[in-house]
């Protein structure tokens, strides 16, 4: 009697054809699945629509706790150190961060005149949300300076502006090398 033992799989793979014929030719398929890569060319707007949408989001959230802290928290008893830190937040006047911010700003408007124009409006909007969240939190700090809430959401603002000029000039990047 003779067992009828699985073969290995080297010998399943020996005993498959060496060529498969498709039942239709695939190239007409393929060809045109690339002429329409080419047409409308690669997805650069996604991650900064997704930036956009993320630039939002952080200004809703920002906003709705500021909502939540001027009209339903406490404010805690001022402490010396944050009513100081409070008397500046108005403009940096760092001369190092501003020249570095000026030069950031100056590229990210050059860079998003690359964009084409819906993706140049979402951006636009949403640096519009972060500036005017920025702004209501600067005046909410400046009656409850010694909130420590406030304060880490109006640098939050900064960061977010910035965090969007950085995307816009990262993800252009490639169209300025591109000749």
């Amino acid at each position: 009697m003779k067992d009828h033992l699985p073969s290995s799989l080297d010998e399943q793979l020996a005993n498959l054809p060496r060529d498969i014929t498709p039942a239709r030719n695939l190239w007409p398929g393929i060809v045109r699945g690339i002429d329409r890569g080419i047409v409308r060319g690669p997805h650069r707007s996604r991650p900064l629509a997704f930036a956009a949408a993320a630039a939002v989001a952080a200004a809703c959230v920002a906003s709705a706790l500021t909502w939540a802290v001027l009209h339903g928290l406490p404010n805690p008893a001022p402490a010396p150190v944050m009513a100081a830190r409070a008397s500046g937040y108005g403009d940096l006047h760092d001369a190092s961060y501003v020249t570095a911010r000026d030069s950031l700003e100056h590229t990210f408007h050059e860079r998003l005149a690359l964009l084409d124009p819906g993706t140049r409006a979402q951006i636009e909007s949403s640096l519009a949300v972060i500036r005017k969240a920025h702004e209501d939190i600067r005046k909410a700090l400046a009656g409850a300076p010694a909130s420590p809430v406030l304060e880490q959401l109006w640098e939050s603002t900064w960061h977010d502006e910035l965090d969007l000029y950085e995307r816009v000039v990262q993800s252009t990047q490639p169209n300025m090398t591109r000749t």
